[in-house]
């Protein structure tokens, strides 16, 4: 019995030296350091508002997520998936809403309610119109440009670029080169200006145009050219219309001639080459018959522009609700989108698949918005991504 109990005694005090012995051990490392690459592609797969908040948690994330490496494959992977995005003045207010720009060829499109997006301070961006969405940010075409980016909430106003007895026409360009956006400014008096985004203060400088001209109301910005319609201006320059086509790296203008009606045109990105459509009466409503498709196919020597004819099935007239429909732009996949251009009931998108000869509509609701009070000209931007980089 008393030798038990010494074996027992003996065990205990033994336990107790491991035990010591233990605790004074350094411990075990078991942690061990995630990449930052790992960390960047998660944060690339996340919706923009987690990635917001995720900058909240710590300097470490929030530095990764400032990272151009960073922003740059999150601005790759949302190219992927474009958003429609749906602006207007509403008592004063500029409003911005967006949805998936492309159709799911399984599921029926009775009615869509967008997501909301932002909107900009009472006063704020309060011109009509607006420039195509280029990388996620828009500029609105106002006396005083404002740039803004609605996946972050973050604007800028830029200076007025003319004096108070003169107007002016901003564009938005992006130059691929350098990885920078430029406004370029066109006003009355045809003086053009241009100013570089993300270099500090913003100023304008005037840059050399050899034809006076008037901007009109299209525009699209393809491979580091901007091109839009104007028309001639100024004495000793014959009448009539033209592409402009300004070269955002090198802020040199070039122009090719075009002899076709303005009325309902709109310039496209078709395929990366330029591209003017038309419809056959001049406005889009249910009795539009077919669009007509030009395609710039070379315009360092001679311009050459392809024609071709797309004749609508006898079902469009079934398919628009309303008149007065505008060309919003043409997706990748070849869907022509058009849209209405005032808030009325029901407020509708059309894709028109030019290769497929097929005709979708989608009605729109806008939940927060009193259809009853003034409200602005609609505008559809197509191919809307979204940008996480921030305006530092």
């Amino acid at each position: 019995m008393f030798g038990s109990l010494g074996l027992n005694a003996a065990m205990e005090k033994r336990q107790k030296q491991v035990v010591a012995s233990a605790s004074k051990s350094p411990p075990r490392e078991y942690k061990k350091e995630i990449p930052a690459d790992v960390f960047i592609d998660i944060f690339s797969r996340l919706p923009v508002k987690d990635v917001a908040r995720c900058r909240c948690v710590s300097k470490l994330w929030s530095c990764l997520l400032r990272r151009r490496d960073f922003t740059q494959l999150y601005l790759k992977v949302s190219s992927v998936r474009p958003r429609l995005l749906f602006t207007f003045l509403y008592k004063g207010k500029r409003i911005l809403y967006s949805m998936p720009q492309d159709l799911d060829p399984d599921q029926d499109y009775p009615c869509v309610y967008p997501h909301y997006q932002m909107h900009f301070p009472k006063g704020l961006g309060s011109s009509d119109d607006v420039c195509p969405s280029i990388l996620g940010l828009i500029c609105t075409k106002s006396r005083k440009p404002m740039i803004c980016n609605p996946s972050t909430g973050q604007y800028m106003s830029l200076p007025v670029a003319t004096t108070k007895r003169n107007l002016s026409r901003p564009y938005l360009g992006y130059d691929p080169t350098g990885k920078v956006f430029k406004v370029l400014t066109v006003s009355d008096d045809y003086v053009c200006r241009v100013s570089t985004l993300g270099t500090g203060e913003v100023t304008w400088k005037r840059v050399e145009c050899s034809i006076p001209h008037q901007a009109l109301h299209t525009e699209v910005c393809i491979d580091g050219v901007l091109y839009y319609l104007a028309k001639r201006m100024g004495y000793g320059t014959r009448p009539g219309y033209m592409v402009v086509c300004f070269d955002v790296e090198s802020e040199r203008f070039n122009f090719l001639d075009v002899e076709l009606p303005i009325l309902g045109s709109a310039l496209i990105n078709y395929e990366g080459n330029l591209g003017i459509l038309l419809p056959d009466s001049g406005i889009i409503y249910e009795g539009t018959e077919s669009f007509e498709l030009r395609v710039l196919e070379d315009h360092t020597d001679e311009v050459k522009w392809s024609n071709t004819v797309y004749t609508l099935p006898f079902y469009w007239k079934y398919a628009v609700s309303h008149s007065f429909l505008y060309i919003a732009g043409m997706t990748s996949a070849g869907e022509i989108v058009l849209s209405t251009s005032f808030l009325v009931e029901p407020f509708e998108v059309i894709y028109y698949n030019i290769v497929e000869n097929t005709v979708v509509r989608i009605e729109i609701t806008f939940g927060i918005v009193d259809k009853k009070a003034p409200c602005s000209r609609f505008l559809t931007l197509i191919n809307h991504v979204e940008n996480v980089e921030l305006m530092d």
